[in-house]
């Protein structure tokens, strides 16, 4: 039996994609307006952009969104495979993806770009175009400020909307000053991908082995404790543990491990990307101790990025048994931890 949980790569079918409908309904509503709209979505590593941005590429899903498909021309760059480093690079990136679509090619320069928009224009078509990983460009010196004043003019004066994904906002993964100050980042609507809400949560866990045929018991609320509100982190319990059913062996302890051991790699960059006092904050949550009041900020970003959880009483815990164990392991005091128990 296939097992329907999928964590080493992005979402490709629309049918496997769960949650997020909120986020898609004003993606959606932006870039299929009469005048495509901008949008920057931002999220945590693994919290689903890619995944979302295959669901929107998808012939069957822009049929629901779009009014007319054949009026819009979509391209996707994926600009986290081999980041173009120069403008010009980029324009090259821009002409394998109209050309890939069937398109007219363009020359790998400025004019080449803007004769390709008026080109669509002429025929009343819009451009959409989705650029997942765009920290990539904003944070590399080889992209001056002519080319973002550039590509907002575009949006400014034609039927041109952008979708970029990037782990922060935009404006604070730039390489200098002034195109942080650069006016282009105001043509951007923000879509923030927040951890799943609890209802979310139990959807992705129940719905696909339902589905497949082989329902969750009381592996369902195994699941949430250990990938807590993650998207990641559950898609890695739930493909263990339906993995464990299938072989007969769904006992706790067996599939705690194993999820363990399959989350590993995202475990380490999640904890290399805080920063130190995020980290504090973390190890005292694990400890049992209560937050500092100098350490609330770093608590309450823990919160919104779904690894804190601040009950009624202002008490701290960490929702994902995953992320808890890991912490355990490698926070501040782990190591003294193993050497004296």
């Amino acid at each position: 039996m296939s097992n329907p949980y999928c964590f080493d790569q992005p979402i490709e079918e629309p049918g496997s994609f769960f949650n997020r409908t909120s986020e898609l309904t004003r993606i959606a509503s932006r870039i299929a307006a009469d005048r495509p709209q901008s949008v920057s979505v931002v999220g945590p590593a693994c919290s689903g952009k890619t995944s979302l941005i295959n669901w929107l590429c998808h012939p069957q899903a822009q049929k629901q969104y779009l009014e007319d498909p054949s009026q819009c021309l979509l391209l996707r760059l994926r600009l986290s495979f081999d980041p173009p480093q120069t403008p010009q690079a980029f324009f090259e990136r821009v002409n394998r993806a109209v050309l890939w679509h069937g398109e007219e090619g363009i020359e790998a320069t400025y004019d080449g770009f803007d004769g390709l928009v008026r080109r669509l224009m002429k025929d009343k078509r819009k451009l959409i175009v989705f650029l997942d990983d765009f920290g990539l460009v904003t944070r590399n010196a080889g992209f001056p400020l002519d080319f973002f004043s550039f590509m907002r003019s575009l949006a400014n004066s034609h039927d041109v909307g952008y979708l970029t994904t990037s782990w922060d906002a935009l404006q604070r993964m730039c390489h200098t000053q002034d195109i942080e100050e650069s006016p282009f980042f105001n043509i951007f609507t923000t879509v923030t991908l927040e951890p799943f809400k609890t209802t979310e949560a139990r959807r992705l866990v129940e719905e696909p082995a339902a589905a497949a045929g082989q329902p969750f018991g009381e592996e369902v609320d195994w699941i949430l404790e250990l990938g807590g509100r993650s998207p990641y982190l559950l898609q890695v319990a739930s493909h263990v543990a339906f993995a464990a059913v299938s072989e007969g062996s769904s006992e706790m302890g067996t599939i705690a491990d194993r999820a363990y051991s399959a989350a590993q790699k995202h475990l380490d960059e999640l904890w290399q990307d805080l920063s130190e006092p995020q980290r504090q904050v973390m190890c005292a949550i694990t400890d049992g101790k209560r937050v500092d009041h100098r350490q609330e900020y770093a608590a309450e970003s823990l919160e919104r990025m779904g690894m804190a959880f601040r009950d009624n009483e202002g008490a701290y815990s960490i929702p994902a048994s995953l992320i808890a164990r890991y912490v355990g392991a490698h926070g501040k005091g782990g190591f003294l931890k193993r050497l004296f128990g």
